[in-house]
């Protein structure tokens, strides 16, 4: 009998964590939104620029309720949009993160969510930077940039100002350094970049390293880095292999050990700087081509007829590679590409030997170079 009881104690505890885990590995969202009815779009969106809402995920109004159902692996603020009538109806602010949420979208700033914990952390942590303002902030600021305030109250404002930086900044520094171990010190960690200081953000970064939490946004600072230092003048470069338009591969380490200086560069068919920027690219390629120096184009284009139209009209004569991914180039991602245009200037040795060049820069480097 007693060893009965252990072995159905032991299977409850192995159906506990095994339940734990399962809950630990996704998100529910189960929702109403008052203004809506059957039949309704709901949107999960992530917010880029402006306002701008970029859904990235979508599902429907079903006996009055909507849920959405994923993973995530930290943090990070998503926003429920329902439409009626193809107009949104409202919007609820979430952390996202993998736990279970109960979202009621009434409009109004009225919204009801009850969500994780890095919800109840998160809003710890607005409420913190708010207080470390303290409610003078706006006068200040204003005195500051007001034209017609005394040269000694702008002076006076702007010491009271700088007080209260600091005191934002050690706030957010020790509040990210309690609270490493969680998901909300990664949603946090880019907003502190800029206010911390990079002595102090260094730490942060090998405070979160040692931590073992190794959080989406931590990682894609870490590999911004990496591919920041890989691709740094001095470096060797990174090979790559793409299609042309006629499907037909190209790789880059066939062009570079034929040519005195080979150009990687990026490009796209929707990219107005970059249109305005090739005359200059194609007159280095009609200057210098003979003389050793080849280009190879990669797109970020995502289809294939404006990619093939462009490089008719710019009359571009040189090989050109893309996935037709658009910002999710595999090629991009090596060379840490975050704007187009852009360049790499490789030598005959498959050292970089310079980057992003424009208009006469990158004529005069070739002058020098071929001279």
């Amino acid at each position: 009998m007693y060893m009965k009881k252990c072995l159905f104690a032991l299977l409850a505890a192995c159906l506990m964590s095994q339940g734990a885990f399962a809950q630990s590995q996704g998100y529910t969202i189960n929702g109403t939104a008052d203004s809506c009815v059957d039949g309704d779009t709901v949107y999960l969106c992530d917010m880029a620029g402006f306002f701008q809402m970029i859904p990235v995920d979508t599902t429907y109004v079903k006996d009055g309720k909507f849920q959405f159902k994923g993973s995530y692996p930290g943090a990070i603020m998503r926003f429920v949009c329902p439409m009626h009538n193809g107009e949104g109806v409202g919007m609820s602010t979430i952390i996202l993160e993998n736990a279970d949420f109960e979202v009621r979208v009434i409009g109004g700033g009225k919204d009801e969510v009850k969500g994780g914990p890095s919800t109840a952390l998160y809003h710890e942590y607005e409420a913190g930077v708010e207080a470390a303002y303290g409610g003078e902030a706006n006068d200040l600021w204003r005195i500051t940039s007001d034209s017609t305030s005394t040269e000694a109250a702008r002076k006076d404002a702007q010491a009271k100002l700088d007080v209260m930086y600091k005191r934002v900044a050690d706030y957010k520094y020790d509040f990210i350094m309690k609270h490493i171990d969680s998901p909300v010190s990664g949603m946090i960690l880019l907003d502190l970049k800029k206010d911390v200081g990079e002595e102090r953000y260094e730490a942060i970064l090998k405070a979160m390293g040692k931590s073992g939490k190794h959080y989406p946004q931590y990682e894609a600072e870490m590999a911004e880095r990496a591919a920041v230092q890989a691709t740094a003048i001095g470096q060797q470069y990174t090979d790559l292999c793409l299609n042309d338009p006629d499907g037909k591969p190209v790789r880059v380490s066939d062009y570079v050990s034929k040519n005195k200086i080979t150009m990687i560069d990026f490009w796209a068919s929707w990219c107005g700087p970059c249109l305005k920027e090739m005359p200059w690219v194609v007159k280095a390629y009609e200057t210098y081509h003979d003389k050793g120096f080849e280009v190879i184009g990669i797109s970020l284009d995502n289809s294939k007829d404006p990619w093939v139209k462009a490089i008719a009209r710019f009359n571009m004569p040189w090989p050109q590679m893309s996935d037709l991914k658009g910002w999710e180039c595999e090629a991009a991602k090596p060379y840490n590409v975050k704007a187009i245009p852009a360049n790499v200037l490789i030598d005959q040795n498959g050292k970089i030997i310079a980057k992003n060049l424009r208009e006469n820069d990158l004529l005069d480097t070739l002058f020098d170079f071929f001279k």
